[in-house]
C-alpha cells in the first residue's frame, strides 16, 4: 500500500481521502482532524494582531485630554 499520493492519480477528491482516513483507528482520525485544523489555519485570511504591535507608532498630542475648545459654552 502506497502513503504517497502522485499527481496524476486520478479521483483525488474528498472520497479518495475519506476513504484513507476511514480505514484508520479512531486515534488516528483524531489526529488528522487536528491536522487538518492546522493547515486551515495556516492557509486562514482572518489575521489576528498580536498584543504590542503596534507600540511606539501610535502618538498622541500631549494636549490629546485638555478641554475642546468647542465645548467652552457647556462648560
Amino acid at each position: 500500500m502506497s502513503s504517497v499520493i502522485a499527481s496524476n492519480d486520478a479521483g483525488l477528491g474528498i472520497p479518495f481521502l475519506y476513504g484513507k482516513v476511514e480505514r484508520l483507528p479512531v486515534e488516528m482520525q483524531q489526529e488528522v482532524a487536528l491536522f487538518a485544523d492546522f493547515l486551515l489555519s495556516k492557509t486562514s485570511n482572518d489575521v489576528t494582531p498580536k498584543f504590542g504591535t503596534l507600540k511606539g507608532k501610535i502618538h498622541l498630542s500631549a494636549d490629546f485630554d485638555a478641554p475642546l475648545p468647542d465645548f467652552k459654552e457647556y462648560m
